[in-house]
């Protein structure tokens, strides 16, 4: 059932994160910060946290197909975290409220909208020196959110206003000399209301489990001599048409592996992840589309950087990726990489009404600059050459497409820039930043590309934690 919600707790919690407490007046001098479940006088036991993130976000220029013009998005996400630990057994509930209060109707702006919605309800049990002394273990059933190995095909997105919820088990052994292994068995959830005219009018409607789709896996983190990290990892992923859920009958094997050495002031840092994806998966989402292509698709991610030992500790990082995209849309099969459930903001730029590059039909080397003036600020600079795997496939979610290959397969540059500072640390964060797409050849000549200048984006947003 759905039913029109005051917005009156998002705009309370936008205008006290806009205005620090009056506990925070010296915060940034060393005073302690402000904390709900202090404020609450909370028990031990029980663990209260959340956070207001209010966020304007603009965009010039959409190269988004069938539309023109820009966008813009006013909206404020707040989470509201509650753990009850008794020893073994936990017991944790967590809402999410991602409002929009402004901007255009179109673009990405019903994605990011998910009102009053418990994103986590979960009973966990993670007892010590679990089947070794110094060993845990945390084994939880329920409703959560996941970030799996490197994030980049399991994640709680760390940029975009809404979070992907899984119902399900999850069980996660860390020995004491760090190996992590990690399985898991769920049923991810769909955001509702899935119109967009009722997300932009911040109806509620709870979430639904998906119980004709499933996703399965496991992942094994081991570390190796000479500071190195491994990973292995499996995820399965299964879904079939149901009647009030079409699909593309996905029936995909991720198999993957990433070797890492992380950075550290006057040294080389690496990152190598390699995925093979195998299965079948239908063009359409048609209940009329019966034909199962054979999926063979790939990813590969490599970066090598170098802290300095300098003031600001820059690292400069080259990077490369490499996803696959489909040869043709007249043969039996199909080889455009599926991201599952992935974060990219942290490596390809902001998502939200931007969200310029996917991990699929992609070619994208780059260079990337990081600098921290200070322990409370840091700051990014990250230019990266767009070009398509595949030139007769489309431009990640962009639609755009030129199916004979003739405009080529060289999409642009993206240039993105990213400043962050604790105004009171660990309690209130500036972040604002932008990107922009310098048009390359296919964004100019592909027949169903918009006829407008560069794309151009910027954002602010303030993050009060609590």
């Amino acid at each position: 059932m759905m039913r029109r919600q005051p917005a009156l707790l998002s705009f309370l919690a936008l205008a006290t994160a806009l205005s620090a407490p009056a506990g925070f007046a010296q915060g940034n001098q060393g005073a302690e910060t402000w904390k709900l479940g202090d404020a609450l006088n909370a028990p031990d036991w029980l663990e209260i946290t959340g956070s207001v993130r209010p966020r304007y976000e603009t965009l010039a220029n959409t190269l988004v197909a069938g539309r023109t013009g820009g966008d813009e998005l006013l909206s404020v996400q707040t989470l509201l975290k509650a753990e009850l630990n008794t020893g073994p057994i936990i017991a944790g509930v967590e809402f999410l409220d991602s409002r929009r209060f402004g901007g255009n109707a179109g673009g990405g702006a019903p994605g990011e909208i998910d009102t009053l919605e418990p994103a986590q309800f979960y009973l966990a049990w993670r007892p010590k020196d679990f089947l070794q002394e110094g060993a845990s273990l945390d084994l939880t059933l329920g409703r959560f959110t996941m970030d799996i190995g490197s994030r980049r095909l399991i994640a709680r997105a760390n940029y975009r206003s809404v979070l992907q919820s899984f119902d399900g088990a999850r069980a996660i052994w860390t020995s004491k000399d760090d190996l992590k292994a990690t399985a898991f068995y769920t049923h991810p959830t769909s955001r509702l209301p899935s119109d967009a005219p009722s997300a932009l009018d911040n109806e509620v409607t709870l979430n639904d489990s998906l119980d004709n789709v499933s996703l399965g896996g496991f992942n094994i983190e081991a570390p190796l001599p000479f500071s190195l990290v491994g990973e292995l990892y499996l995820f399965d992923f299964s879904e079939d048409d149901a009647s009030d859920n079409a699909t593309r009958n996905r029936d995909l094997s991720t198999l993957g592996a990433r070797l890492r050495m992380a950075p550290a002031k006057s040294k080389f840092d690496f990152d190598l992840e390699y995925a093979g994806q195998t299965g079948s998966v239908r063009a359409t989402t048609s209940p009329a589309d019966t034909i199962d292509l054979d999926h063979d698709a790939d990813m590969l991610h490599a970066q090598i950087g170098y802290t300095f030992d300098a003031p600001w500790s820059p690292r400069l990082a080259l990077q490369y990726d490499q996803a696959s995209g489909d040869r043709s849309s007249a043969d039996q099969s199909s080889q455009r990489f599926d991201t599952l459930f992935g974060d990219r903001a942290f490596e390809f730029g902001p998502t939200s009404i931007y969200g310029v590059i996917a991990r699929t039909n992609l070619i994208g080397p780059g260079v990337r600059f990081e600098v921290k003036p200070h322990a409370a600020s840091d700051a990014l600079l990250s230019i990266r050459r767009l070009q398509l795997d595949s030139d007769t496939d489309s431009l990640a979610n962009s639609g755009v497409r030129d199916a004979t290959g003739a405009s080529g397969d060289y999409v642009g540059t993206q240039v993105e820039v990213r400043y962050r500072r604790w105004l009171i640390p660990d309690s209130l964060r500036l972040s604002m930043g932008g990107a922009a797409v310098i048009r390359g050849d296919f964004l100019e000549s592909a027949p169903n590309a918009t006829s407008e200048g560069d794309t151009l984006f910027g954002y602010t947003d303030l993050t009060w934690t609590f």
